[in-house]
Parts: structure tokens; C-alpha cells; sequence
């Protein structure tokens, strides 16, 4: 027998709390607090600088805009103030978004100032229809922002779902539906210059093993980077690590020293998420272009990941089934790999990469070609909670796949010595030609002996 279904008096409260709750937390202001939000809400509509009267859907209009200036230094501030009027009988819980701009795609000329108004005191759930509330922002532009024009665009969005300009055909927007606001002209601080190393031609009669040891005269003439910093580019210990670079007409060769006390990696297949323990990592976009860039890790104990990706993180899972032929690497430890009890000095691993495999490389590679490229070094000794890590060009923001961050390899070759040949008359008369020796010509009837001093000028 079945019997009825009956909602317990537990399920039945549950319910009837949900359809009572709301989406949000409510918060009760301090005297001040609700001083400070009185104060912004305006009995008549103002007269701004700038006029917009942006209509977002039946929730607010953007009457306009204050700010105190249009030129501003990188990590000095400047203060805009917004005009918003509430439209709706029932405001919804909407936020505002406010982003600041430079060049589209540029992560350092960007920035997200999303927030409530009245310094997050007035959400825009409490307002009433008719309501206008002053809402000023004031913007400390990050040290960082780089040089040039920027915008400030404006609007609002309720969790994933950014509201629409009804009025749109009347107000200055984007593509992606943001009011645009005042532009700007940021005076950034000029940026570092990117890091450079040199790639040493390999001789025709010399060769060179990959065997991670290094013994060739090529790796004796090619030149250490600088150790390697924090990627962040803060100031800080990284863990030493410095690399080198050589190449022939077929491939490009490369070199990385690690020192530690702790070597050790537990992948033993290729294409492991490397990552996750010990690796060195190589990005490589030859032609600097952001798109069709190789990913090249190997691991103390030389499990190798390859990826080719063909465009700024695409997608994983292809990049990695990509596999680069011809791809050689070696590790020399010194100490033991995986003996995570003793003592270790360093490994060194030295790659072979077909400049053939290379996306975007021009070849034949020639005396002064220059390659973007990025390299970094993951260490997790035991006993530390979690990995560092090193880089070459350290990418600041938190993306290792910072295309724009990628350093510089130049390839030199050593210019050709010309033969001398045969001398002509030119040359046979310069050797000919007496030389004079303490005033006196080579072939003359006298040389003066040494102890003899020179006769004194009695002219």
C-alpha cells in the first residue's frame, strides 16, 4: 500500500522561509553611516558637468557626471561623482560597474572599480522612485597603468547578467553595452624593458650532445642570464635558476640551471600536469605575434610536457596532444632525484628544439633574429608548504601565459674573419718603407748604440 505524501513540518518552514528570503543580507548603518547616505540623496535633480541620461532597462537613469580632472598620473587619484536616479517602484538588487580602460586586450591598461554607491553604504535596492543620490568615487589609478588614452565606462549588472541601455540610440556606448563615460589621459610611468639574452652559434666542426652536462666549448662561450626573479617582479628571494642559449642552422638549444637541495618530480608520463611539482617551463612565440605559441616543461627526473596553443589559453586539452618531433632533453642531477631524505646540489636540463617545430620562426634563422620568449622554474623543497618560483621575465600579473611579458632571445653568429691573400704593391711598399728607430732610419749608414745619448737640437 502507498501511502499519501505529506510535507513534513520541517520542509514546510523551509519552504515558507525561502519565499519570504531575499537574495541578500541586510545591514544596519551606524548613526554616521546613515548621516553620510542622507546627505547624498538629493531633493532636486542636478545640473552636472557632463550630461548622459543613460536609461538602464526600468531601474535607474544616469543623469550624469562631475570629475575633477581629465589628466592624470599613474598612481595618483582623481575623483568622478555620479547623477543616478532611481526609476522603479521596486529597485531590484543591482550593482554598478564601473571599469577604467586603455588599450582593448592590454591587462596592465585595466581596471574594475565595480561598487555600490555612497562607498557601498546604499545599495540600490533601498532607493525610492524619484530618488537621486550622489555617488562619489574616488580612483587611485594603479602604478602600473600604462601610458595614454583611457575610458571610463558605466553601468549595471545583476550576478552574470549585465542590463541593457534602453535609451541606446541617445547615449555614447560600446559594443558590449557600457555607457561611456569621460576619457582620460593617463601619464604612466614607463615601463621596464623587457629581458634579452643572446643564443651562441654553435662552430660547424664542434657538435654538441644533449646529455645535461654541458661540456661543449659552445655552453663555455655562451653567456648566463641574470638569475631569475619573482614572478610577481616584487623584490624577494627566488629560487637560482639562470639559463643559457645555443643554436645551429636545425635547432635552438637551451640550458637551465637549478640549484636545490630537494630534486624531485613523481610524474613518469609524458604530458603530466608537470605543474603541480618541480618543472622549468619554456613558452616560445617566435614571431611575437600572441597566437601559435609552444609550452615546453621538463621535470628533474626529464618527464617532458609539450603544448601548442593557438591563441592566448586555448583550449588545454588540444595543446597538450600535440607532441613536437625531434624534441631532445636531458637532466644531470647532482645529488640523487627523488631521494627525498638526502641532500641535493642542483640539476640542469638541456633541450634540443627543431627550429622547424617552432610556429612562426623564419628560417633560416639569421645573424641578429630575435625570438620572444618567456621561461620559469617551479621548486617545492620538503618542508615548505607550497611551490616558488622563478622567471626570466616575470610576468607581474598572475598569468604565466603573459604574452605580452615574454623576454627576448637574439641569435649571433661570429662574423667571418676575411683571409689576408697575397700582398699587392700597396702592401709591399708599406713593408718595405725604412722605419725610423729612437730618430734613425732602419738601413742607415749608423744606428746610434743604446748607451748613447742623443745629441742635443742646437738649432
Amino acid at each position: 500500500m502507498v501511502l499519501p505524501r505529506v510535507a513534513s513540518p520541517c520542509l514546510l518552514l523551509l519552504i515558507g522561509c525561502l519565499a519570504g528570503c531575499q537574495e541578500y543580507a541586510e545591514f544596519s548603518l551606524t548613526p554616521a553611516q546613515q548621516k553620510k547616505v542622507d546627505q547624498q540623496i538629493l531633493a532636486t535633480a542636478p545640473k552636472p558637468q557632463v550630461s548622459v541620461n543613460a536609461v538602464i532597462e526600468d531601474q535607474v537613469k544616469l543623469i550624469g557626471y562631475d570629475i575633477d580632472k581629465t589628466s592624470v598620473k599613474a598612481g595618483e587619484t582623481f575623483t568622478i561623482t555620479y547623477y543616478i536616479e532611481a526609476l522603479s517602484e521596486k529597485m531590484v538588487d543591482n550593482r554598478i560597474f564601473v571599469h577604467l580602460q586603455g588599450r582593448p586586450g592590454h591587462r596592465p591598461a585595466w581596471m574594475n572599480l565595480d561598487h555600490h554607491p555612497v562607498e557601498g553604504l546604499l545599495p540600490l535596492r533601498k532607493l525610492v522612485k524619484g530618488q537621486v543620490v550622489k555617488d562619489t568615487q574616488r580612483v587611485l589609478v594603479k602604478p602600473d597603468f600604462p601610458s595614454g588614452p583611457a575610458h571610463i565606462y558605466w553601468g549595471l549588472f545583476r550576478g552574470n547578467h549585465r542590463l541593457k541601455i534602453t535609451n541606446s540610440s541617445k547615449v555614447k556606448h560600446d559594443k558590449e553595452g557600457r555607457v561611456i563615460l569621460a576619457k582620460l589621459d593617463i601619464k604612466g610611468k614607463r615601463p621596464a624593458p623587457l629581458p634579452s639574452a643572446t643564443a651562441t652559434k654553435v662552430a660547424p666542426t664542434e657538435g654538441l650532445v644533449v646529455d645535461g652536462k654541458l661540456s661543449e666549448p659552445v655552453w663555455r662561450r655562451a653567456r648566463w642570464t641574470p638569475w631569475w626573479r619573482k614572478p610577481s617582479g616584487k623584490p624577494g628571494k627566488a629560487p637560482k635558476t639562470r639559463a643559457k642559449f645555443a643554436w645551429d642552422d636545425t635547432h635552438l638549444y637551451i640550458a637551465i640551471y637549478c640549484e636545490d637541495t630537494d630534486a624531485w618530480s613523481k610524474f613518469t608520463a609524458r604530458d603530466s600536469n608537470t605543474w603541480e611539482q618541480e618543472v622549468v617551463e619554456v613558452f616560445i612565440d617566435a614571431d611575437g605575434d600572441k597566437r601559435d605559441y609552444l609550452e615546453l616543461q621538463v621535470t628533474p627526473a626529464n618527464v617532458v610536457f609539450d603544448a601548442k596553443f593557438t591563441k592566448h589559453r586555448s583550449d588545454l586539452k588540444v595543446a597538450r596532444a600535440w607532441n613536437m618531433k625531434g624534441f631532445k632533453t636531458a637532466v644531470f642531477v647532482d645529488g640523487t632525484v627523488n631521494q627525498r631524505n638526502d641532500v641535493d646540489k642542483s640539476w640542469t636540463v638541456e633541450m634540443a628544439i627543431p627550429l622547424a617545430e617552432v610556429p612562426g620562426a623564419k628560417l633560416p634563422i639569421k645573424h641578429g633574429a630575435t625570438w620572444r620568449a618567456n621561461l620559469f622554474r617551479f621548486d617545492w623543497p620538503k618542508g615548505q608548504k607550497r611551490q616558488s618560483a622563478a622567471s626570466f621575465s616575470p610576468p607581474i600579473v598572475p598569468d604565466f601565459h603573459a604574452l605580452d611579458k615574454f623576454g627576448r632571445i637574439r641569435f649571433l653568429a661570429p662574423a667571418a674573419r676575411k683571409p689576408l691573400g697575397k700582398p699587392g704593391k700597396s702592401l709591399n711598399k708599406a713593408l718595405l718603407r725604412p722605419i725610423k728607430l729612437n730618430g734613425v732610419k732602419e738601413g742607415s749608414t749608423r744606428l746610434r748604440p743604446a748607451n748613447e745619448p742623443p745629441k742635443k737640437n742646437t738649432k
